[in-house]
């Protein structure tokens, strides 16, 4: 049995990486972190969890001890953290975003701050298990994804990886208002969001720096446009990305090309056109391929909270601890 801690324990994506490793059979959870809550019982502020009513919420992490510990904290937080589990021998899966770019400066432009940790974003490796599943096994730090990219990402891959792509692409995405975390904002509060379709960050969004590195990594690329939507579902995330200029001759190389990268990951199947209850609560992510020239387009479904987040960081420590990738995660949908 693998110990692990939680730090951020009682967020959106802590209360889920806590309901999920409940059931894992290879990992039990020792150790709860929350700055907000410390000193109170875990299942006083998170009554929805089997099996917590032992654990009380400590609110200092200085002094975590076990095998791994995960970290979904804001921007900025994971970067005091880091280094004293690291110094002390402990692998980390940060849910944050504080080690997904690699470039310091672009960092320090998306979210507003300097990188205090050169020495571990070195060492990080980008946790998307479809694209760096043997360095992730290999590595003490991973940068869990953000939920946009990973759809996106997941739907552009091997295309990028197979030279498919057009010059220009276009991600229109839509995200239930659990992506916007606990602490509610003039724009999530539901007399705002729950009746309504609301496009945010165009054009400038966090999440598009991420998505551009890693299709560079994949040696493409295009320009994006990447058009983030709010709304008015709690969990699940669906992306349209659209590539024009595709002609039916070059859309009859995108499945071999999907079935070729795909072929041995357990959570991305292609299939029919997603509806979002379909992922919803899974660790999935469903894909369905289109032409519609001149155009093709690539759909993708994922609950953000799951494969889009604390699933998928499971999926990540799965593969640090030398476990099978798939042990203790979901794969279907709460809907039909």
């Amino acid at each position: 049995m693998h110990d692990v801690g939680v730090v951020g324990a009682t967020g959106y994506l802590g209360g889920e990486l806590l309901r999920l490793l409940a059931d894992h059979p290879e990992v039990q959870v020792t150790q709860v972190v929350s700055r907000s809550h410390g000193g109170a019982r875990l299942s006083d502020v998170l009554p929805f969890l089997a099996d917590a009513d032992d654990q009380v919420l400590l609110e200092d992490p200085g002094g975590l001890t076990g095998e791994l510990v995960f970290l979904a904290l804001p921007p900025g937080e994971a970067l005091a953290v880091v280094p004293g589990l690291r110094a002390r021998g402990i692998k980390v899966v940060d849910l944050g975003p504080d080690y997904r770019l690699q470039d310091p400066r672009i960092y320090q432009e998306t979210y507003g701050r300097a990188h205090t940790d050169p020495e571990g974003l070195s060492e990080a490796v980008y946790g998307l298990p479809e694209l760096n599943r043997e360095r992730i096994r290999r590595s003490p730090l991973v940068a869990n994804p953000g939920c946009y990219p990973t759809s996106a990402l997941l739907a552009l891959a091997p295309l990028a990886r197979a030279g498919l792509l057009p010059g220009h692409v276009i991600i229109d995405a839509k995200s239930g208002s659990s992506g916007a975390g606990a602490s509610p904002g003039p724009a999530t509060h539901h007399s705002v969001a729950g009746a309504s379709v609301n496009p945010y960050g165009g054009g400038h969004h966090r999440h598009l720096p991420e998505i551009l590195q890693e299709l560079a990594a994949l040696g493409a690329t295009p320009g994006v446009t990447f058009s983030p939507h709010l709304v008015p579902v709690v969990r699940g995330l669906l992306s349209s990305v659209y590539l024009p200029g595709v002609s039916p001759g070059q859309f009859d190389a995108w499945a071999p090309a999907f079935q070729g990268f795909y072929g041995k990951s357990p959570f991305v199947r292609v299939g029919p056109v997603p509806r979002l209850p379909w992922a919803v609560g899974s660790n999935r992510c469903l894909l369905a391929l289109e032409s519609s020239p001149p155009s093709g387009i690539v759909y993708s479904a994922l609950d953000n909270l799951v494969k889009g987040g604390a699933g998928q960081a499971i999926q990540n420590a799965n593969l640090m601890l030398g476990l099978p990738e798939d042990e203790g995660l979901p794969r279907g949908g709460l809907g039909p």
